[in-house]
């Protein structure tokens, strides 16, 4: 099955998303797919000009050399660190298409979003492993997008360490 897809993969910087990513690029993306990386930012967003207009659709697709940039990443609320830039050039190197898309808000809401804005053909998140209990009080942010989204999603859970 050739052709282009677009695979969003949910990065809140936490090890459990940092291995989805990783997960994703080794099991899921193929040439020619388009890597959708989705960062919701609990923060509010600063008050005033462009940031003001992204904070109900998010920011425009914004691609992986405009990310690594430091004036970029402070405009967008992004943090890319040297692990982080050698997995998506591993990405880039298998010939796959990485953008970023950047929210602020409720995650889970956001994530739904997501899907339908961009739009995504596949969802992959991380797992944080919380207690059936916690996870009662705090809800899920994998359960309410896996059952609010109009595609597929996969939840990657850390292996043993």
């Amino acid at each position: 099955m050739d052709g282009e897809r677009y695979i969003g993969v949910a990065l809140d910087y936490s090890p459990s998303s940092r291995y989805a990513l990783k997960w994703s690029i080794k099991n899921v993306l193929r040439e020619n797919d388009h890597l959708i990386i989705v960062v919701v930012n609990k923060d509010n967003l600063l008050e005033g000009g462009q940031p003001a207009l992204w904070e109900a659709s998010g920011t425009p697709l914004i691609p992986l050399q405009e990310a690594e940039n430091i004036i970029y990443q402070q405009n967008y609320q992004l943090t890319i660190d040297e692990e982080l830039k050698t997995v998506l050039h591993e990405a880039v190197a298998k010939k796959i298409v990485v953008v970023f898309k950047v929210y602020w808000g409720d995650a889970k809401e956001k994530l739904c979003s997501s899907v339908v804005d961009v739009p995504l053909d596949y969802l992959v998140m991380g797992c944080r492993g919380l207690s059936s209990i916690k996870r009662a009080f705090m809800g899920s942010v994998s359960n309410y997008v896996v059952n609010n989204v109009p595609c597929p999603v996969t939840i990657v859970k850390l292996p043993p360490s």
